[in-house]
């Protein structure tokens, strides 16, 4: 009689397999973590740095004032606000009637161009309260002259503060230079998301 081979696993080499697969789980879990807190900060700031693009660009197209502000409720610009996690508004007004750095209000005639809704487990702050606005020729037009910088950086869904940029979870900053276009960068770390 022939003496048919076994097929399949012993309980031994199962339970090897098992635990190899267990440490490696154990190994990539936190970088896996990292990289998609790293997505949704890089995320965050391309959409910002989209609207920012497309303000200069309506306000060229339109030969006419065109601002970004900070939204709690994308309806009314969020008062003496710097903080963009909640949102943004992306507006203008009638032909010839732009006012720079002025709040979006419909009652003064400014029309809603886009609404970006609030971010989740993300800071995105400004340097300062101030509207940032783009001139007829893609310019920047604000009340003190400063070059617009944002941070963004990851914070815990549910955590208060401005979150921080690390080493595993770096933030970015935006920083809009005086003829409108934006350079991108890493922040350093910091305990605080702030633009530097």
């Amino acid at each position: 009689m022939k003496r048919q081979g076994t097929n399949g696993f012993s309980l031994i080499e199962l339970m090897i397999t098992l635990s190899i697969a267990a440490i490696l789980l154990v190994v990539a879990a936190p970088s896996f973590r990292d990289a998609m807190r790293r997505n949704k900060v890089s995320a965050a700031s391309n959409a910002l740095l989209a609207d920012i693009a497309y303000a200069r660009s309506e306000a060229i197209n339109r030969g006419n004032v065109v601002s970004i502000c900070p939204s709690s409720d994308q309806a009314t610009c969020t008062g003496n606000g710097k903080a963009y996690e909640n949102g943004w508004l992306v507006y203008t007004y009638q032909a010839g009637k732009g006012v720079a750095n002025t709040a979006y209000s419909t009652a003064s005639g400014a029309i809603l161009l886009r609404a970006a809704n609030a971010r989740d487990g993300l800071s995105i702050q400004g340097l300062d309260s101030v509207i940032t606005s783009f001139g007829s020729q893609g310019q920047i037009r604000r009340s003190d002259n400063k070059q617009p910088k944002f941070a963004s950086c990851f914070r815990p869904t549910g955590a208060s503060g401005t979150g921080s940029s690390t080493t595993a979870v770096p933030g970015a900053q935006l920083t809009v230079n005086a003829s409108g276009s934006v350079t991108s960068q890493s922040l350093g770390v910091q305990s605080t998301c702030v633009p530097t």
